[in-house]
């Protein structure tokens, strides 16, 4: 196991689907859902219920722990990356309406539907943007790694 290089957690980043987001609820117990993860400017952002329990922890903390981990086909090695963050629920009809376009851009969906349904509602808002602070990340996967020779970052989002 070894500490990933800032360009590896970026491949690592860019390349997962999905992201486990970790709070911790009022009681100070551990929560965590999984979700699509797109970005926004800097900000990493998801689509999750409004009435769950990573808006009730958020009510109580709003630091947030995101996950990615990236595995071989073959399980013979792993990557993983951790996302420390400040989050909060972004209640602007207009990012909520981009939110979805951007979200069906990463799935290759169409969720424009959607966006303009909850960009009209009053209420809690389906929006959690993240500023991350800092990332670290971890691998079991040599530099030469076919992820890591294969992909090259995207954009010129540095982490």
């Amino acid at each position: 196991m070894r500490v990933m290089t800032a360009q590896e957690m970026q491949v690592v980043v860019q390349n997962c689907k999905w992201a486990t987001i970790c709070t911790v609820d009022p009681q100070g117990r551990p929560y965590a859902v999984e979700a699509t993860p797109y970005m926004d400017g800097q900000d990493t952002c998801f689509l999750i219920n409004p009435r769950g329990g990573t808006w009730r922890s958020l009510q109580h903390s709003d630091y947030v722990l995101l996950k990615y981990t990236l595995t071989s086909r073959d399980l013979h090695w792993w990557a993983g990356v951790s996302a420390h963050g400040l989050g909060h629920f972004d209640p602007d009809p207009v990012a909520i309406k981009r939110g979805f376009d951007l979200l069906g851009a990463v799935m290759q969906a169409d969720y424009s539907k959607a966006g303009d349904y909850h960009a009209g509602q009053t209420g809690r808002s389906p929006l959690l943007r993240i500023s991350v602070r800092e990332y670290t990340g971890r691998c079991s996967a040599g530099a030469d790694a076919a992820l890591f020779k294969e992909h090259s970052p995207q954009g010129d989002r540095e982490l």
